[in-house]
């Protein structure tokens, strides 16, 4: 089955500048195919810059962006990134990311991440 197109969003950020995300997932499950940036962070003409690493072997994807220059800050509900999974067996995979953000000043903010799962028939 599949593709599976999961969203990584994040709700009431408040001059969002940088971001780190640990996503995880059943990787007996599911595999990633693809890890795309969302438009978050690209508030007010920015492009951020934008890394990804999975690691299938744990079920985990480590996402990073930044703000290159901000002053101001991505504020809001929006998309972070998406993750493409192919189904590689029947069964639940949560879908559980955690991260940490800061301001343009580099003081920590609060992060609401929204969870989600796929099941795979």
């Amino acid at each position: 089955g599949g593709p599976y197109t999961v969203p990584i969003t994040v709700s009431g950020a408040q001059r969002l500048s940088t971001i780190s995300v640990t996503v995880t997932y059943n990787p007996s499950v599911l595999r990633v195919r693809a890890v795309q940036p969302g438009s978050f962070l690209a508030q007010g003409g920015v492009t951020p810059t934008f890394s990804q690493q999975v690691d299938p072997g744990v079920g985990r994807v480590d996402i990073a962006m930044l703000r290159p220059g901000d002053q101001v800050g991505a504020t809001g509900t929006g998309l972070i990134a998406t993750i493409v999974f192919d189904a590689i067996a029947p069964g639940q995979s949560p879908i559980t990311p955690a991260g940490v953000a800061a301001n343009p000043e580099q003081g920590s903010i609060g992060l609401q991440l929204v969870p989600s799962a796929v099941t795979v028939r």
